[in-house]
């Protein structure tokens, strides 16, 4: 399939979006059929998507010319707006999308969606929580403490109530992808599933680059205000790591230092030493990997003026000597 005929395919009125069309306002008989559960007092639907927990994955396009009530999915929904907007409302807020953002409810988020129009196409994908877990989170979280707690944010907290939006400024990269893996979802070709996989994983990469690049612009959000502010607590101790403390840290974010300490360890499971001392270990695995420096060296760099003590957290959180890391990623 080529981008011509996806397009044109996505465009096309669909049954249900005739229903629609002819019958304004209306609600699909399906509904009759869809679990409700109480929630504050408001009858909340609950979308089921049961072919997810054997596929993993499961790709569609959101039927245009409706509204669609209160309700919350029992999978990790990503939304990517292919043309046009959508605006949502969570917990009373209005959220609009525009062409090529993307956004990623967890399991447990209240929203409802506003009409959408002949030229906004929102594609759907649900995945079940242990693909989004273990695929993701066992790739992805080793490479940023800010990373890692994003996305572990949004699938393993008690309460799943989290959405993330990536305001994308209209990425080419980010657009591609897409169309390549809902081609190859509707391809149904040999190992199609292994590159919607990559495809996925690739785009996952991308929206946090784009998180990494533009952490002032407001390109994520989450419901939590605390969890919110969190994240540019931990971005600024990865920055800051050399020099921080944890009563300049409670300054700079106005807090009590004895109640950030306490913020910081039930929001990330983690205390401010522990992200600090992880940071250190992160940077100094890329001094190793990446440069010619004398160990010694390294170890200043990084904040450890001790060389025993830098060896012995290092070998702690690596399992290796640093010169054993060293060697094992310059085997080839």
């Amino acid at each position: 399939m080529h981008n011509q005929d996806l397009d044109t395919q996505l465009r096309q009125i669909t049954e249900s979006e005739r229903f629609y069309l002819n019958n304004p306002g209306a609600i699909s008989p399906k509904y009759k059929n869809i679990n409700k559960k109480n929630v504050n007092g408001q009858q909340v639907y609950r979308f089921e998507h049961p072919r997810v927990s054997q596929t993993e994955i499961e790709i569609s396009k959101d039927s245009r010319f409706t509204s669609v009530p209160l309700h919350t999915h029992t999978n990790v929904n990503m939304n990517y707006i292919y043309s046009g907007s959508c605006t949502y409302v969570v917990d009373g807020k209005e959220i609009t999308l525009n062409q090529n953002d993307v956004c990623i409810f967890d399991t447990d988020v209240i929203r409802s969606k506003k009409t959408i129009g002949e030229n906004d196409i929102v594609i759907n994908i649900s995945l079940s929580n242990s693909f989004f877990s273990n695929y993701f989170l066992s790739r992805l979280t080793q490479q940023s403490i800010l990373t890692g707690f994003i996305l572990t944010a949004i699938s393993a907290t008690r309460q799943h109530d989290n959405y993330l939006i990536f305001n994308t400024q209209n990425s080419q990269k980010i657009r591609e992808l897409f169309i390549f893996t809902m081609e190859e979802y509707g391809s149904n070709n040999v190992y199609s599933r292994e590159l919607i996989d990559s495809y996925l994983s690739i785009i996952f990469i991308e929206l946090l680059r784009i998180f990494h690049a533009n952490k002032n612009k407001q390109t994520i959000q989450l419901s939590t205000d605390k969890t919110g502010e969190i994240i540019g607590i931990i971005s600024y101790i990865e920055k800051n790591y050399l020099t921080c403390n944890l009563t300049t840290l409670a300054e700079k974010f106005n807090y009590h230092p004895k109640y950030l300490s306490h913020l910081i360890k039930e929001k990330t499971g983690k205390s401010f030493k522990e992200i600090q001392l992880l940071q250190r270990m992160k940077v100094a695995a890329t001094y190793l990997n990446n440069s010619a420096y004398p160990i010694h060296e390294i170890a200043e760099k990084v904040g450890f003026y001790n060389k025993n003590s830098f060896y012995e957290k290092f070998r702690e959180h690596f399992g290796m000597t640093p010169k054993q890391y060293r060697d094992s990623n310059h085997h080839g």
